[in-house]
């Protein structure tokens, strides 16, 4: 019923210059080879403003198609001011008009997404038995879904905009889902953390991802959560991958 696509949304603009986004990084070359390596997708499609740049795109450039958007600045009216908001007006949009899998950049696959795709839609619980609501960095929707549409038009509504932190940073993205998911539960399946969050983006638990060894026996995939995993990964190299035992340096050796 979810083709077996993946969409990934990289939006950047002139004025931000973190070092993870002037050029395309290492980790979201191994996070998009690793989909491709353990899901075996039919087509990877990158939406972009800007087409990456640097020796790490160069790498994954002919796996993938590029296609130029531009990113939304309102919605029902409402202005869109953050990049991340932008990004979820328009995997919404692609999931409703092609269907397939969207994942965050900073996701990086374990085994298959395989029967999850019998389905007619999937999200996965933010934060232990849902308590923060439903995390967008991954959706499975088939073409047309009846919950992606919902979700979609609940922005008239529910959407607040703000910046990370703010009161509507996660309104419409993370606890709206939710909400709707109780009303038209036959319209979605929802899966536990475990198998696409956790770690959760916490400090100790980002730890054990990036400090430790832990066996994630139920994941799916692990989404990164690269602004509170920054001090990790915005510096991390072939040679540290390579060479020290982490819970991710092990997961993504494979794709060196």
């Amino acid at each position: 019923m979810i083709p077996n696509k993946f969409h990934y949304v990289y939006l950047t603009h002139d004025g931000n210059k973190h070092p993870m986004y002037q050029e395309f990084h290492l980790v979201h070359y191994l996070c998009i080879k690793s989909a491709i390596e353990v899901n075996n997708p039919t087509e990877v499609n990158v939406y972009c403003n800007q087409e990456p740049t640097g020796s790490w795109w160069k790498e994954i450039r002919d796996s993938v198609n590029v296609i130029m958007i531009e990113p939304p600045t309102e919605i029902f009216g409402l202005p869109i001011t953050e990049l991340a908001h932008m990004s979820d007006v328009i995997r919404l949009q692609v999931l409703l008009e092609e269907g397939g899998i969207y994942t965050d950049m900073d996701t990086i696959s374990v085994r298959p997404y395989g029967k999850l795709l019998n389905n007619k839609f999937v999200l996965g619980e933010q934060g232990v038995n849902g308590i923060e609501g439903l995390c967008p960095a991954v959706i499975m929707s088939e073409k047309d879904s009846e919950f992606g549409k919902k979700w979609l038009y609940g922005f008239k509504d529910t959407f607040k905009g703000g910046p990370p932190g703010s009161d509507g940073w996660c309104t419409h993205s993370v606890y709206y889902p939710l909400n709707l998911a109780k009303s038209i539960p036959e319209h979605i399946h929802i899966e536990p953390h475990t198998s696409f969050f956790h770690p959760t983006y916490h400090q100790p638990s980002l730890k054990e991802m990036f400090d430790n060894v832990v066996s994630f026996d139920n994941a799916y995939s692990h989404h990164l959560w690269e602004t509170a995993s920054m001090k990790w990964i915005e510096n991390i190299t072939v040679k540290e991958i390579k060479n020290n035992d982490t819970t991710f340096n092990l997961l993504a050796r494979k794709y060196l």
